[in-house]
């Protein structure tokens, strides 16, 4: 059996106070959403999503979590290949778990509604994540919008801000749907079948076994 590594929520009682807070703010939202009457999201299809295949596949990561910034370039490959072979549809999820966590959220999004293609955000993803790794006395350098803006744009990334309330409902409600409270972890949808992995070994060995 696999050692499962991921990155622990500060604690279980924080999120849960935060889960019960998206709820109250965003539940109107989300349920707008969700029934397919938010023309916002419908008309621009700013959930991120890629690919259309049958497999559905949430993907959970958190761009201040070590392990999922080394499993990232491993997952890449295999991702970019299973969304070409439209072999499953991914939704990206990043999970709130620190402090600015939502901040690295939301310009995903930006980067997101920009431009859609897999290789792109992809490799966006991952400047992200290098974006977050730098630190000073614990902390993060990059931890305000004009310096992630800055960073983004040196790295050659396009965004295109907007007011991501919408989505962020709707990404809560699949954090609370399938119960995520570690990353990284990933739902897999297969003919009815939803099966939850966590830790990259175990997250990569059910991608890889996806046909």
């Amino acid at each position: 059996m696999s050692k499962i590594i991921y990155m622990k929520t500060p604690s279980i009682a924080r999120l849960t106070a935060l889960f019960v807070l998206l709820g109250f703010l965003l539940a109107p939202l989300y349920s707008t959403a969700q029934d397919g009457k938010t023309a916002f999201l419908a008309k621009d299809n700013l959930v991120p999503v890629l690919g259309s295949g049958k497999v559905k596949v949430r993907f959970y990561t958190d761009y201040f979590c070590g392990p999922c910034r080394a499993l990232e370039p491993k997952i890449e490959p295999l991702i970019a290949d299973l969304v070409k072979r439209n072999a499953i549809t991914i939704t990206f999820i990043d999970a709130p778990f620190h402090t600015y966590s939502s901040l690295y959220a939301k310009y995903f999004l930006f980067i997101y509604r920009d431009r859609r293609e897999p290789e792109y955000l992809l490799k966006a993803r991952n400047i992200l994540f290098e974006a977050a790794k730098q630190q000073k006395d614990g902390n993060p350098v990059i931890n305000n919008p004009p310096a992630l803006e800055e960073y983004l744009s040196k790295n050659y990334l396009r965004f295109q801000p907007y007011d991501p309330a919408a989505v962020f409902a709707v990404l809560a409600g699949y954090i609370q749907e399938d119960k995520i409270n570690q990353t990284p972890s990933c739902v897999i949808t297969d003919g009815g079948k939803k099966e939850t992995y966590r830790g990259g070994a175990d997250i990569i060995k059910a991608l890889s076994a996806i046909k």
